[in-house]
């Protein structure tokens, strides 16, 4: 298999079960099944944990508003 044509060829040449998983792997859908989920860390825990109840402005949106005056 040389070109795209034969590739091709080739692919449709193959059961559905069989097609359906080499989209996968190439679509890469079947390599996360294989690997264990990742937990992540709870983020409004750990700023609740430093802040407490506190909120911080968003300086972000205060500087806008001061740049719009």
């Amino acid at each position: 298999m040389t070109t795209v044509q034969e590739i091709k060829a080739a692919i449709d040449t193959l059961p559905f079960v069989e097609r359906a998983k080499l989209e996968s792997l190439l679509r890469g859908t079947g390599i996360s099944e294989s690997l264990p989920a990742v937990k992540l860390p709870d983020q409004a825990a750990r700023r609740r944990r430093i802040l407490g109840d506190k909120i911080l402005p968003n300086m972000v949106l205060q500087e806008r508003e001061a740049e719009s005056r």
